[in-house]
């Protein structure tokens, strides 16, 4: 009997040192996060981080079109019945389409620092290259950025030309413009002849075959668009895209900040060159109200703070074209927003798997793996 009251007796002291050593051993894992500038020494002592403030991104697509007037042009309809030919020398910019959208970079005014002991998730951060928080446990996204540098303008009226027309001695060897553009329309109607026999079947010499066939009346058509254009004229189009941005200042307002200048000979411009006419950014940010910090008396029962993550405000972004709204576009914007934190019990455990927008610092998503 005694010797069952001892081992029971054991077996009891066994549990509760074991459940000593397993709170001990589970108490471990601790993260608090804080300012960088509240740390004593964060080079050693912590892992950091940087919160972004929203940068607003403007891609705006144009048309260049190159319009060359044939060398015929005066005849385009006595000979060929055009009459919508290229009459003059011209290339014109069109704005075809703008797209708004919002990155990210480091906020130097809101660096953090997570102090951490044991087993956590805290360790695992995924940061962008200039050391903007994208999560925790999460893989890093990465995008493809336009370049920002204005593009080059493309080819130039002066390079385009008619020189490869395929012109006959009989048209070369004529001695005024009219008798030229005589020659040139009888090859238009002999081409056209051409392939009306070849898909009528009453050529002597068909093409052995479907692929030859198909060969010849490409070329004969190619051959006619040539001899036309001497009459009707040649049309270039080039598209470009070139994104500007703007980082807005709580501090200021944009009512119609001066994105850009537009003029149809040039294009895009500097927004300085009075040449064009502005193409206009308005910024209108929605009033938000902040989630309430109530203070603890005693600093002995203040929580531990977490992670730090923003809650952006909203606002919209209009491009106008003088008075002409060309596209409204609602965005989150950081710098306008709130720091927040999480619990830091939420980081203390492991295998925790979080998601941050690097544009504005906002909690996309909290799970586990």
């Amino acid at each position: 009997m005694n010797n069952s009251r001892r081992l029971i007796f054991v077996l009891m002291a066994v549990l509760c040192v074991s459940s000593v050593l397993f709170s001990q051993k589970k108490g471990s894992a601790q993260v608090e996060v804080k300012p960088t500038s509240q740390i004593g020494d964060a080079r050693s002592q912590s892992l950091t981080y940087l919160l972004p403030q929203t940068i607003i991104q403007v891609d705006i697509t144009m048309e260049k079109q190159i319009m060359k007037a044939g060398p015929y042009y005066r005849y385009s309809q006595r000979f060929l019945n055009l009459s919508e030919a290229i009459t003059e020398d011209r290339e014109e910019w069109f704005i075809k389409d703008i797209r708004i959208s919002t990155a990210g970079k480091a906020d130097e005014n809101k660096q953090f620092s997570i102090l951490a002991t044991g087993n956590t998730s805290a360790n695992m951060l995924t940061l962008s290259s200039d050391g903007v928080l994208m999560g925790i446990n999460n893989a890093p996204v990465f995008t493809t950025e336009l370049p920002t540098s204005k593009p080059s303008l493309g080819p130039l009226l002066a390079n385009v030309n008619f020189d490869n027309v395929a012109l006959n001695e009989d048209l070369l060897y004529k001695t005024s413009s009219a008798a030229m553009a005589q020659e040139a329309a009888n090859m238009v109607y002999k081409l056209r002849k051409s392939r009306i026999d070849i898909l009528s079947g009453e050529l002597e010499n068909l093409p052995p075959d479907g692929e030859a066939y198909k060969t010849v009346l490409q070329e004969i058509e190619k051959q006619e668009q040539d001899f036309v254009s001497l009459f009707s004229g040649k049309t270039v189009t080039i598209t470009q895209t070139q994104r500007f941005e703007l980082t807005p200042d709580p501090l200021s307002s944009y009512p119609n900040h001066v994105l850009c200048r537009f003029n149809k000979q040039k294009g895009l411009v500097d927004a300085m060159d009075m040449t064009g006419t502005p193409i206009y950014l308005k910024l209108d940010v929605f009033n938000k109200d902040n989630l309430k910090n109530i203070q603890i008396e005693s600093s002995r029962n203040a929580p531990k703070n977490g992670l730090f993550y923003t809650v952006p405000s909203w606002g919209t972004v209009q491009i106008l074209d003088k008075n002409i709204t060309l596209i409204t576009e609602k965005v989150g914007l950081a710098q306008y927003g709130q720091v927040v934190s999480m619990p830091a019990s939420v980081l203390e455990k492991e295998g925790v798997v979080i998601e941050i927008s690097p544009a504005t610092g906002a909690l996309i998503s909290v799970g586990s793996k």
